[in-house]
């Protein structure tokens, strides 16, 4: 049977001819000189045959190691140009990005922008996964997350962004039809447009069904779109994300006095993927859009 080959063996190997000595070797990689000599051994153990022997001038190659000597420098400098071109491919954005945040997000914010973004980086690809519920980025489920919570896996990256603010909307018809709340508690004889049960422990939705008390819940949804439109449309009160309706005349803000509890806003990778120049650019964009929505953190 052809010996299996390791590259950590065949670096080690490459480091002690080049300096004659264990300890030079083990200078040259930043290890002990210990795993060097284990290295070697282990590398002999697998070719069959000794490679070094001792002089009073250090170690010398032997026949078989001279043997070895250009097959190896090949195979470091196939491995040396695959980082090579690898590393350069990477500085430029290109491929394929996969972005998820909540939907409304997506739909109201991130999508209008893609044009321009696309435009600065045509190499690249942009996958959009709108969702309520969270991806797992350590399972590589998306790259670049935007979240209104801080991650506690130790293996992302997250820095907060911005501040997502909420408060109370109807459409002027369902008020002209039901009258306007002029307190908290007036909520109680309204309608109410909300998420699904899933999201009732979130803290804007639980904040939302605790001043509202003894109210309708005339819809449940699991995405903002469908509160939007079914608000605009007359169906009932909803707690929504200032920055998405503040310049559409569809929605009169209902109680505005009354503040709603914000969410912090949090950018997220995965801490193997910081250098990545398609992440750093999708990450990039994301911060700038929710500055941009001025919402600041």
């Amino acid at each position: 049977m052809v010996p299996l080959l390791e590259w950590s063996d065949l670096r080690v190997f490459l480091a002690v001819h080049r300096t004659g000595t264990h300890a030079g070797a083990a200078r040259a990689l930043r290890v002990a000189p210990t795993t060097i000599g284990r290295r070697v051994a282990a590398l002999e153990d697998a070719v069959g045959a000794r490679l070094f022997a001792r002089t009073p001038d250090g170690l010398a190659p032997t026949e078989a190691a001279r043997a070895l000597l250009p097959r190896a420098e090949r195979v470091e400098a196939e491995i040396q140009d695959a980082a090579r071109e690898l590393t350069v491919a990477d500085a430029r954005p290109t491929g394929s990005v996969r972005l998820t945040c909540g939907d409304g997000f997506a739909t109201f914010v991130l999508g209008p922008a893609l044009p321009e973004f696309l435009a600065a980086h045509p190499g690249l690809t942009v996958e959009v996964i709108p969702s309520v519920h969270v991806l797992d980025l350590t399972r590589g489920e998306a790259d670049v997350a935007l979240r209104l919570f801080r991650p506690r896996e130790k293996s992302l990256v997250a820095r907060r962004v911005g501040t997502e603010r909420y408060a109370l909307y109807a459409s002027a018809t369902y008020l002209a039809r039901r009258g306007a709340p002029r307190a908290a508690r007036d909520l109680a004889a309204h309608d109410l447009i909300i998420y699904d049960r899933d999201l009732d422990r979130m803290r804007s939705q639980a904040w939302f069904l605790r001043i509202a008390s003894g109210a309708n819940v005339a819809v449940r949804a699991s995405a903002t779109t469908i509160l939007h439109s079914a608000c605009a449309a007359g169906a009932g009160i909803a707690l929504l994300t200032r920055s998405y309706v503040r310049d559409d005349p569809r929605f009169v803000n209902v109680l505005p006095r009354v503040e709603a509890p914000a969410s912090e806003m949090w950018l997220v990778t995965h801490a193997d993927l910081r250098a990545s120049a398609r992440v750093s650019a999708a990450a990039r964009f994301v911060e700038a859009l929710v500055r941009r929505s001025g919402e600041p953190a």
